[in-house]
């Protein structure tokens, strides 16, 4: 458990695969709030649905400008006493818990003015990044091997998904036995996860490997360059360049366009998942917890075939495969809700769980060959700076998450208010348009962005052959070997991932110190 020992460079043993699975895990706490949040402020609490939207794009909005740094602090832990001593993932995250338990637990206190859930909003879309910035970091950070890598970005996925089972059936059963009416139900069950989630939290942070404390951790010394001391205001000015700057790389530019595709479509699926089964499918939220659970188990084997997959065919052609699945899928759930007033509801929560279950299939596919593209991004970035810098892209990410959640909460707000949402109204009392809108948002959105992030996957080269030779040359020029001898292959395999010349690599630049010459 010792930051000093590395687990990079070597296999991970299936205990400290086990426990890294408790972080995502513990993620049950933000499923609470994507799932549920939106319908508690405006069912049981019934404030209006422009208002709502509003606090909560304004919240994540700002909390969204907070989310880097994070990435920031994360990669620069080792420069503090505390980091050297704890480790600098690990660091983060023990400081980010017990402010995102706090947090979380006053998002649910009812029956507040508006201004309160704003403020408590804005606090806490700026603390979680402090959590899930550190764990899209960790299968770049606990190990180079990329069938490692493969088997933390599956188990991450196998986490969230048992977390998200449990928590589904759970649901199911405490509605059941609460009722779906009031504010009382959404609190306690809130609750339950606030301790749940934290718990495993912590308990996975003890756990995580890390690369050790040497030149290429030691990021700190890239800001400085030749001054003794970085002041407050150039410490902000280098929070906003490191943010914009790696857009230079070429790599994360094509994966970015990839990554935000398959994000947006999941975003606007889960934000209205559960107005388009009571709205439009006129189901209860009883069956909207057993509809989406029983996809869970059936999830988790998916997971395991596509992790074994990604070895054998890549993360690029298994993206593709997950996008022409998932069209597939939601092709047949546009057809269950042009059919909805000729099923019975019985044969509408059937068929919808058959159809849910089986889009895990394709879903899984597209975040597993995703996330594992990402994790061999930072190694990209750094043969560009000479440094490992895990958590600026992770916090990238997490800023941009935040951003694609505030737009769509925002779009679909406007939309929703558009055509006529009534806010605390009867399920059966909502207008046509509002159920068609509902439909076309749901289905239409998956199906056009799945298409887009299929296009951009073939402008991305990051293959693993290409993968072998970077990681080969990084590792030469940092055991000391010459840039001078580099091969007329690894040369050209640098630029084509980089985008910029191979002399302007390895730190002959200012991608990550903007006053560098």
């Amino acid at each position: 458990m010792s930051s000093s020992t590395p687990a990079v460079g070597r296999k991970l043993s299936w205990v400290t695969k086990f426990t890294y699975a408790l972080l995502p895990l513990s993620f049950t706490m933000t499923t609470m709030v994507m799932t549920w949040q939106m319908i508690y402020y405006t069912q049981p609490l019934a404030i209006g649905i422009g208002i709502v939207t509003a606090l909560l794009a304004v919240g994540k909005a700002i909390g969204g400008f907070i989310t880097p740094i994070w990435g920031y602090i994360s990669d620069r832990m080792y420069a503090t006493s505390f980091g050297r001593k704890v480790g600098r993932r690990k660091g983060v995250l023990l400081i980010a818990a017990p402010l995102n338990l706090l947090f979380y637990v006053l998002l649910w206190v009812p029956n507040m003015p508006v201004w309160y859930y704003l403020v408590v909003n804005v606090i806490y879309y700026g603390v979680y990044p402090g959590i899930n910035t550190v764990v899209y970091s960790l299968p770049s950070e606990m190990t180079d091997d990329s069938k490692d890598r493969a088997a933390l970005v599956a188990i991450q996925q196998i986490g969230g998904g048992v977390g998200g089972f449990v928590f589904s059936m759970l649901n199911a059963y405490l509605f059941a036995i609460w009722g779906a009416n009031g504010w009382q139900p959404y609190f306690k069950v809130a609750m339950i996860y606030a301790v749940a989630g934290t718990l495993l939290l912590i308990v996975g942070a003890l756990c995580i490997k890390e690369r050790p404390y040497d030149e290429t951790t030691d990021v700190s010394a890239a800001d400085k360059g030749s001054e003794e001391k970085v002041g407050v205001l150039k410490r902000l000015v280098s929070v906003f360049w490191n943010f914009l700057s790696v857009m230079r790389i070429k790599t994360f530019r094509n994966y970015l366009g990839i990554y935000l595709a398959q994000q947006t479509f999941r975003t606007v699926r889960g934000t209205i998942n559960g107005y388009f089964i009571i709205f439009v499918l006129l189901l209860t939220p009883t069956e909207v917890s057993l509809s989406t659970g029983f996809s869970f188990p059936f999830g988790i084997a998916c997971v395991i075939l596509w992790a074994t997959l990604i070895t054998k065919l890549g993360g690029i052609k298994c993206y593709r495969l997950g996008g022409w699945l998932t069209i597939i899928l939601f092709s047949g759930i546009y057809v269950l809700a042009l059919m909805r007033g000729s099923l019975s509801p019985a044969q509408l929560t059937l068929w919808f769980t058959i159809l849910i279950t089986a889009f895990s299939l394709g879903n899984s596919g597209l975040v597993n060959a995703q996330t594992y593209i990402q994790s061999f991004v930072p190694d990209v970035d750094e043969i560009v700076t000479g440094k490992r810098r895990e958590g600026q892209y992770a916090g990238i990410q997490s800023t941009l998450e935040v951003i694609v959640n505030t737009v769509v909460t925002i779009v679909v707000g406007v939309i929703l208010q558009a055509v006529g949402f009534q806010s605390g109204a009867d399920v059966k009392t909502q207008s046509d348009l509002v159920v068609n809108v509902l439909i076309y948002m749901y289905v239409g959105t998956v199906i056009v962005l799945c298409l887009v992030g299929i296009a951009l996957t073939y402008r991305m080269h990051l293959n693993e052959k290409n993968h072998d030779i970077l990681v080969a040359e990084s590792a030469r020029l940092r055991n000391g070997g010459s840039m001078a001898d580099v091969t007329e292959e690894t040369r050209k395999v640098v630029e084509d991932l980089a985008g910029m010349p191979y002399e302007k690599c390895w730190g002959n630049n200012n991608v990550i110190n903007v006053s560098k010459h």
